[in-house]
């Protein structure tokens, strides 16, 4: 949904696809419904935490972080906090809300 939103900013004309009957519905049930949007570890302890010592997200992770996610849905009004273990969720507890964004957003 994130990458579709890019590209739309970006003046391509997306059409968003879903297998499912609603979109992000697997999303709402990470985090046992709460979501774990992301780490709030910096650097590479974030990146160790990934198969390979997570190498291949360097890139990608210059380009968008961990911190720009969560000042993504800070930006459209989900609070966060973060939790034992350095995770983040929404601070609501409710996966539903940062499903919520992504379509909107996307839109």
């Amino acid at each position: 949904m994130m990458a579709a939103a890019a590209a739309a900013e970006n003046g391509a004309k997306v059409t968003l696809l879903e297998k499912k009957e609603q979109v992000g519905k697997k999303l709402k049930l990470t985090g046992k419904g709460r979501c774990n949007i992301t780490s709030a570890l910096e650097g590479a302890n974030f990146i160790s935490g990934y198969a390979g010592n997570g190498r291949f997200l360097y890139s990608a992770l210059n380009q968008f972080s961990n911190q720009d996610l969560v000042n993504f849905f800070n930006k459209r009004g989900l609070a966060t906090v973060t939790e034992r273990g350095q995770r983040v969720f929404p601070a609501s507890g409710r996966a539903e809300d940062v499903v919520q964004i992504l379509p909107e957003h996307a839109k």
